[in-house]
């Protein structure tokens, strides 16, 4: 059998499969398209994410465009951080390109079937494929993999929580080890608390058992663009009066400057514009960056990430001291500021990072071995119900957030029609998540003057996914009603389970007839 895991990034993706001598992980090196990165371990070989269209039928992919720098020479015709845009809650407009629309979706679907292609051309025929995703990702970005395996006819497919994998990755051979993993990446900071458990007669498999998690929409390439402004600030210029290349020449210092901060105390960078013929220089200090980060409630946003892990987890009699190892993972784990923060939790001894590129695609790997992901949902599910003499949106939970599945709701819900002689009932059945957003606001001399973190629940209906595909349906049909329903009288019962495949499974009894109008029916895949 022939495992290939895929950890699509925001900034770069790794492939890793089983070397066929020493059955090790290994990451997949590939040809012109792969850069190499340096690690505690030696070279690291992974593929930016990066996409430039030459024309409808013609791409040019990863290390070719960073380095060719194509995205200067025809920025419009450029994409980057699209995995990103695909997880967001406002995705932006499509770009039409000699006449063809591209989505982050679409630039995606071509990202990721090239890959396939080089797979293909290395002679790498999978037998399953395991695709990861951050910690917080909705239906609508797990089902954009469901689709594109369908699309390009792949071999069976697993997907797993990428701080998960990693830490698989990092210490799947100790059995009975609490690990956390903070996994900060480039464009999402994942959090997963991990126990794994030893095979035993009566569970053969080994088990990785998910204790606790949390998220947030932050990463590297907004660590690039504060920077950025900051400069930009300091001059009283803004992204307008450099122009679209300056500023794609901008992001590229900022990130350059970050990545060198990680190793000295001060950076300097600069570059020509050859539109306006000025010479810009660029430099920043360590402290500089911390300030940066703070200001940005990057580092609070962290902060309240590992809290909410570590509350979840004391709640379930596990103390922060029973963490044995805490595993860095992403390239956005490298600034100091976010590495003093971890320390200063949990202690130098701790703090690992060692496999800070592959141990997302190194860990999904073992899932293809005799390895067991005991989870729970990261999410909550409701029906959103219209209450039309408050005019405004009601919810009623089916499952709270950190529910452990495979499980069932204790009590059936029983259900009205809503006009006389109603024949069906549907029910607008979404997912509720808790999402934080920062915001900073500046003074007339570009001064920060306030930083806020705001927190709401945001509510994805499962149907308005289905919509947005083009399918009919605006909600979920539960029970076809026959005789037609009266109002007033409670006419059916609905037990909700969730699956070992996180399906989410109704049975309805019309308490009229007594029938049983669907039995164990599945509704919407869950994550």
């Amino acid at each position: 059998m022939t495992v290939v895991a895929i950890d699509f990034g925001t900034s770069n993706t790794a492939i890793a499969t089983f070397d066929p001598v020493t059955n090790t992980p290994r990451t997949v090196r590939f040809p012109q398209i792969s850069r190499c990165f340096e690690s505690p371990q030696g070279q690291v070989y992974v593929v930016p994410s990066l996409v430039f269209v030459q024309s409808p039928d013609s791409y040019v992919f990863g290390e070719q465009v960073r380095s060719q720098r194509l995205g200067f020479a025809q920025p419009h015709r450029f994409f980057q951080a699209f995995k990103r845009d695909m997880a967001a809650d406002f995705r932006p407009p499509s770009r039409s390109i000699d006449g063809v629309p591209y989505d982050a979706e679409a630039i995606a679907d071509i990202f990721i079937t090239s890959l396939w292609q080089q797979l293909a051309l290395q002679r790498i025929q999978p037998t399953q494929l395991i695709f990861t995703v951050p910690v917080g990702a909705f239906e609508s970005y797990v089902d954009w993999f469901r689709d594109l395996a369908k699309r390009l006819i792949l071999p069976p497919m697993k997907i797993v929580d990428e701080s998960t994998a990693a830490a698989l990755g990092y210490a799947v051979q100790k059995m009975g080890a609490v690990v956390l993993v903070i996994d900060f990446g480039g464009g999402t900071l994942d959090i997963s608390l991990v126990r794994t458990v030893a095979p035993n007669s009566l569970k053969p498999a080994i088990k990785a058992e998910v204790l606790a998690k949390s998220d947030a929409f932050i990463g590297g390439i907004d660590v690039d663009t504060w920077i950025a402004e900051y400069w930009l600030r300091s001059r009283g210029e803004s992204r307008n009066t450099i122009g679209e290349i300056g500023w794609l020449n901008l992001l590229e210092l900022a990130e350059r400057i970050k990545v060198q901060l990680s190793q000295v105390d001060e950076a300097k960078e600069s570059w020509f514009d050859d539109e306006n013929f000025i010479a810009y220089e660029l430099s920043l200090h360590r402290d500089q960056l911390a300030e940066i980060l703070e200001s940005h409630q990057l580092l609070e946003q962290l902060r309240q990430a590992i809290d909410e892990v570590l509350a979840i987890a004391l709640n379930k009699g596990i103390n922060k001291a029973a963490i044995e190892q805490v595993l860095l993972v992403g390239g956005s784990c490298l600034l100091p500021a976010v590495q003093q923060l971890v320390v200063s939790y949990f202690g130098r001894t701790k703090v690992k990072l060692d496999k800070t590129f592959e141990a997302v695609a190194h860990g999904a790997l073992l899932l293809g071995q005799a390895i067991t992901v005991d989870d729970y949902l990261r999410h909550g599910y409701a029906i959103r119900l219209w209450e039309p003499y408050v005019r405004q949106y009601s919810f009623f939970t089916l499952f709270e957030k950190g529910t452990k599945y495979p499980c069932q709701r204790l009590e059936p819900l029983t259900l009205q029609v809503a006009t006389e002689g109603q024949r069906e009932i549907r029910l607008d059945i979404g997912e509720v998540a808790d999402t934080t957003q920062a915001e900073v606001t500046y003074d007339a001399k570009g001064r920060m003057t306030s930083s806020l973190i705001h927190k709401q629940s945001d509510f994805r209906s499962l149907a308005d996914l289905a919509k947005s595909k083009g399918q009919a349906q605006t909600d979920i049909c539960v029970a076809h009603l026959d005789p037609p329903g009266q109002t007033g009288m409670d006419r059916i019962s609905v037990e909700f389970e969730v699956n070992e495949q996180r399906i989410l499974l109704a049975t309805v009894k019309d308490l009229l007839t007594e029938k049983i109008l669907v039995d164990r029916v599945a509704i919407a895949k869950l994550e």
